[in-house]
């Protein structure tokens, strides 16, 4: 698990995630999505140590019984995968890149997702599916502002330097199949995570204070000669 702050000059830094072992303590999996009527939605997340791409990979699965077809989706976050307009910067722009993997032996497909959580509510942009037991397959997506996501479950996506923080993490979703009522399994999951906000200024008050301070120091001393000329 790594989370770095990369500068370039001193207005613009990527703060990047990346993770390619998927240790349980370091992620966390949550409902993001349920149109089922009768909340029958279960989920987990969890390592698995070997099938990944190469080693280890992050398992993510998704039960539902319901005789009402439904959406239901799991969202994945690595903690520490937090970006804060307040504080590290004006949001730019986000890129995200990993593989989605299915080797489950169900019938059926998982979607993935770029997801953002905020404030509780939850916004995504959908990259694509792997349909059961097909193995890998790569997704990527760059240049992503706040009209390329949609609300989950209502709210208002705020990237603005007045926005809450924002957690940035991966959504695997499902419907249901087979007969009603029977249920619904798939089994999916992730490897080689990266994620990158792009911030196109940064937020450095103490840098800022030392300027401000240079500059009045600067008329001061100007003032003074002034002075001394005039004498």
């Amino acid at each position: 698990m790594t989370a770095t702050l990369l500068t370039s000059g001193a207005s613009a830094a990527a703060v990047t995630f990346s993770d390619s072992d998927f240790a349980d303590a370091n992620w966390t999996a949550v409902e993001a999505l349920d149109t089922s009527p009768d909340n029958s939605f279960s989920f987990s997340g969890a390592r698995v140590p070997f099938l990944g791409n190469p080693g280890a990979y992050s398992q993510a699965l998704n039960q539902l019984v319901s005789t009402t077809p439904s959406s239901i989706g799991s969202g994945h976050f690595q903690t520490g995968a937090v970006f804060d307009p307040g504080e590290d910067g004006t949001f730019g722009t986000l890129e995200m890149s990993f593989d989605g993997i299915s080797l489950g032996a169900e019938t059926g497909a998982m979607g993935y997702a770029v997801l953002i959580e905020q404030g509780g509510n939850y916004f995504q942009l959908g990259l694509g599916q792997v349909l059961d037991n097909a193995g890998l397959a790569r997704f990527g997506a760059a240049g992503l502002v706040k009209s390329d996501f949609i609300a989950l479950d209502g709210g208002v996506l705020d990237l603005s330097n007045a926005g809450s923080a924002l957690s940035i993490g991966i959504h695997v979703s499902n419907g249901t199949f087979g007969a009603p009522g029977d249920p619904s399994v798939n089994k999916g999951g992730f490897d080689n995570w990266s994620a990158a906000v792009h911030a196109v200024e940064i937020h450095a008050p103490g840098a800022t204070a030392l300027f401000m301070l240079a500059l009045t120091g600067l008329g001061f001393a100007r003032r003074r000669e002034g002075r001394s000329n005039a004498a």
